[in-house]
């Protein structure tokens, strides 16, 4: 059961997190293209930047091949030694970049290629620096079992996707992926690597200690605001409104007779039923809990919250019609109790613990790594 808690939050984190995103990226299992200059020039820029129509440009089939092959080819980082070229990174993007190739000019393009890699390039070291380290980690015959087991898991993914493709054979997926600019392989030998990486962390990171009373009174104190009960009141309400049936005038008549009725000792209910036509006249003009700062009336809520409990309030002039209000209870404002929330707080800050770890040793192994790159990984994107 620990494992498996352990193993949800990563896989979020893995998935879900920026700095961690599941991508095609696995050179250790495929043949690397062939290695280019680490000196490449790219201009900065966001796939936002690119998200609305734009000049479409017209290529033959093979200029676009071709320059998806040069492109790719590109080395765009080494991780202690090991080449990370640019085709690894863009692999998941393929059918967004086949979209993206029409409808952009090749300088546009080629930005938001450059934009891309940028933006999520330490994503894919880090997911490459933890399948590194679970390898070394595992004897070869161990390495051998983990990739049959993820090898089962695979095919379940190539049925997956067979399903969203609508293809009922391997060939024929093969075919579609094709045309949407990826492989059968890369995709297989990403999701190695994501499962590689996964099952690390949730195998090497240690649960943390207990969290202590102390911790818990700590916080509830510290965010006593968020455990806030507001004042609230139960009243009933004698509503006349003026509009296309009812004229300004003829409302405000009426409003002063029930304030006479009510003078000369009826029930508040009977004039309820006698002149009201509020929304909760059907029910006597009773509200339940109200509280402070829900009602759109400022004066109708100061009343409710200010006269004694048990007398109605002089006619009050909202802005579309007269009301009379009286208090039957109301509770001043409080916090709800330390004993009765504290098990709600160990359970916000044991996830917070567990969200944190996978993430800060991904950190640890990323700053032990040798990394060269022209690109900028200084600042990663936020989670």
């Amino acid at each position: 059961m620990r494992g498996l808690r352990i193993l949800a939050v990563v896989l979020l984190t893995v998935a879900g997190c920026s700095t961690v995103r599941p991508k095609n990226d696995n050179p250790v299992m495929q043949p690397p293209p062939r290695r280019v200059s680490l000196d490449d020039s790219h201009t900065s820029g966001s796939v936002a930047d690119h998200a609305g129509p734009a000049e479409v440009k017209t290529a033959s089939a093979t200029d676009e091949e071709d320059d998806s092959r040069v492109f790719n080819a590109k080395v765009v980082a080494r991780v202690n030694g090991a080449p990370v070229f640019a085709g690894e990174v863009l692999e998941r993007y393929g059918p967004y970049l086949q979209t993206a190739r029409n409808k952009l000019t090749p300088e546009q393009f080629q930005e938001l290629r450059t934009s891309i890699i940028q933006r999520d390039l330490r994503g894919h070291i880090e997911r490459r620096l933890l399948a590194e380290r679970m390898r070394s980690s595992l004897k070869p015959d161990q390495v051998k079992q983990l990739e049959a087991h993820v090898e089962k898991l695979f095919e379940k993914e190539v049925t997956r996707l067979k399903h969203e493709l609508k293809v009922s054979t391997r060939t024929e997926l093969e075919l579609a992926l094709n045309e949407r600019g990826t492989t059968l392989d890369a995709i297989k030998e990403g999701f190695i690597t994501q499962r590689l990486a996964v099952e690390y962390v949730a195998s090497h990171i240690e649960r943390p200690a207990p969290i202590t009373r102390p911790e818990l009174v700590e916080y509830y104190q510290s965010h006593l605001s968020d455990y806030e009960i507001p004042a609230r009141a139960q009243w009933q309400q004698i509503q006349v409104s003026w509009n296309q049936r009812q004229s300004f005038g003829e409302a405000e008549k009426k409003i002063g007779q029930a304030r006479d009725a009510l003078a000369l000792g009826q029930s508040f209910e009977a004039v309820v039923k006698q002149f009201s036509d509020g929304p909760t006249a059907s029910s006597e003009g009773r509200w339940d809990w109200t509280s402070r700062g829900s009602l759109a009336e400022v004066q109708v809520e100061e009343a409710i919250f200010t006269l004694p409990i048990g007398q109605p309030s002089p006619v009050i002039q909202g802005k579309s019609a007269f009301h009379i209000v009286k208090v039957l209870d109301r509770q001043a404002q409080t916090h709800h109790q330390f004993f009765d929330v504290q098990d709600e707080i160990a359970q916000k800050l044991e996830a917070e613990r567990q969200q944190n770890l996978p993430q800060k040793f991904v950190e640890q192994l990323y700053n032990e790594a040798i990394i060269e790159t022209p690109y900028d990984l200084s600042d990663p994107s936020p989670t």
